[in-house]
Formats: structure tokens, C-alpha cells, sequence
């Protein structure tokens, strides 16, 4: 029979009361730890070891604050607040990751497409390593805990997450990358998705991602004079390839004069392989000045 919330006190029930007002339908296990750490820290109360630690876990499954999530083993769901789409899920669960490619497409209202699968990203595994050790650093500076295990898992550390195939009954489809690239918080939720210019440089880069490039270019052909400044910034950290398919978009399939995009011509390589869409072959019809294939 579950403890009710008020029978809690001191630092269980504080936490319970804070997970209840603030308004996460899930946390990681790591989420909880640091919870009850600052909980004991506004307490002025030493944090105890992680035995304690996990009795209280216990009292606040037993009070109903927290139960098992039921799609991400290992962490939680706080039962007093509602819960939330697959989209603010896997972006509360894993906080490197942000919605990318089609469904941030979607998100922008640049495809009427509807994807089954929400499309996500994060950075590759040794970029999270590093962001993981930096984080856990600078809060066991904050608050010291003279406890904390050196193990390389388990709920007293940050790990990266493992994403299960569905959340919240809808497919999830998480992409790696060393070039996550720039995420925004979405006003109405949790969600985080590519910024715009982000977003139209990752359907240059996996337009396969991205509802293949005869969409890539009619999303272009509709959308990308709207969001010109943003595309160009993005861009100018992009490869050289990458570049010489948005200045052909942009400068002879838009008719769009500008001498930022201009200046991207002195990447363009004369008797190179560069192709317009890098999933399929070459095509011998080609755009001199950016001398690429345009194979789409």
C-alpha cells in the first residue's frame, strides 16, 4: 500500500514536494540523485551515503511520488504531473539530445509530411563523455559529497542514455553525430529542436533523413527565402561540399544574389565527384560554376 505524501518528512517530503511542483513528468536517475543532494544542501544537512540515499528512493516510491518510467528502465515517472508526448519525453530523459531532420521539419511547419518515427540527435558517444565528466565535476563542486562512488554507472552518476525503440508507443530514431549542431527550446513544452538553419543544413547533409532530396528541394523552393540570414550562418561552418549544394540552391535554383553565398564559390574543385545528392550516383549534367552533379 503506498505511503501518502503527507506522511512524508524532512528531506523526503521536500523532495517529494518539489518533484510535484515542478512540473517534469520524468527524471532520470540522476535527476533524483541531484535532488535529494540539493534537498540535503537547502536543508544544511550533509549529503549521506549512497545507502541512505537509496532508502529514500524507496520512501518515495512507497509515498506514490515516483514509480519505474515505463518505456526508459532505470529512471522515473512523477506520478503527480501529467504526462507528456514522446517528443518532451526523450528530450527531458536525455539532455544531449534534441528533435532533428524530418520531424524537426515538421516542427517548422516546412513539411506536411507526418513522420512515424520521431527523428532525434545527440553528439557522438566520446563528445558525451566529455560534457558527462564536466557537468559531474562542476556540480560536486557545488555541492560536496564526500560519498560519491567511482564506479563507471549507476544512478550516482550521469550516464548516457540508452533510448528504447518506442516511447510513449511512438518509434524513436536516434542519429548519432560529431555535428549536433544548434537546438531551441520549443515554447509550448520540453522539446528541443534544431534551429532553423540547423535544420535546412541537415537536409543538405542526410537528405535521406530528411524525406529524400526531391523533398529537400521543394521544401527549399518554399521555405529557405524566408530563413536566408539563418541558412547562410549556418552553412558558413559547414564542409565544403555542403556549401557548394546550398549555393547552387540558393544562387541559381532561387535566383538569390548575395555575396556571402558568393564567396562560398572558391570551394568549388573542377574535376571533383561532388554530387547534389550524396545518396545517389553521379549524373553527368552539372552546375559549372559549383561544379557539382546535380544527380537529384
Amino acid at each position: 500500500m503506498a505511503v501518502p505524501v503527507r506522511s512524508l518528512w524532512g528531506v523526503p517530503r521536500r523532495i517529494a514536494e518539489t518533484l510535484e511542483h515542478a512540473g517534469r513528468p520524468v527524471l532520470t536517475a540522476w535527476d533524483l540523485f541531484r535532488q535529494m543532494r540539493q534537498s540535503h544542501h537547502d536543508a544544511g544537512k550533509s549529503v549521506p551515503p549512497p545507502h541512505d540515499l537509496e532508502g529514500i528512493r524507496l520512501m518515495l516510491e512507497e509515498a506514490g511520488t515516483v514509480r519505474p518510467d515505463p518505456d526508459y528502465s532505470g529512471h522515473y515517472r512523477v506520478v503527480a504531473v501529467s504526462d507528456r508526448p514522446a517528443d518532451d519525453i526523450v528530450c527531458l530523459i536525455d539532455r544531449f539530445c534534441h528533435i532533428s531532420h524530418l520531424s524537426a521539419m515538421q516542427r517548422w511547419g516546412l513539411t506536411d509530411r507526418l513522420p512515424d518515427a520521431l527523428m532525434i540527435t545527440r553528439p557522438d558517444d566520446a563528445a558525451i563523455r566529455g560534457m558527462v565528466a564536466a557537468i559531474m565535476d562542476a556540480e560536486a563542486a557545488e555541492i560536496p559529497w564526500t560519498h560519491r562512488p567511482r564506479a563507471p554507472a549507476g544512478p550516482f552518476r550521469l550516464n548516457s542514455i540508452v533510448h528504447p525503440d518506442h516511447v510513449r508507443q511512438r518509434p524513436v530514431r536516434l542519429h548519432r553525430s560529431r555535428q549536433a549542431g544548434n537546438s531551441v527550446r520549443d515554447r509550448d513544452g520540453f522539446a528541443r529542436v534544431t534551429a532553423i538553419g540547423q535544420t535546412f543544413l541537415d537536409t543538405l547533409r542526410q537528405p535521406g533523413l530528411c524525406g529524400g532530396m526531391a523533398h529537400v528541394l521543394d521544401v527549399w523552393d518554399e521555405h529557405a527565402p524566408d530563413y536566408l540570414a539563418d541558412i547562410i550562418t549556418a552553412v558558413d561552418g559547414a564542409s565544403s561540399a555542403v556549401k557548394c549544394r546550398a549555393g547552387h540552391i540558393i544562387e541559381e535554383r532561387l535566383g538569390v544574389d548575395d555575396p556571402r553565398v558568393m564567396a562560398w564559390r572558391r570551394y568549388a574543385q573542377r574535376g571533383g565527384s561532388r554530387v547534389l545528392d550524396p545518396g545517389r550516383p553521379y549524373a553527368p549534367v552539372w552546375s559549372e560554376t559549383w561544379m557539382i552533379s546535380l544527380n537529384a
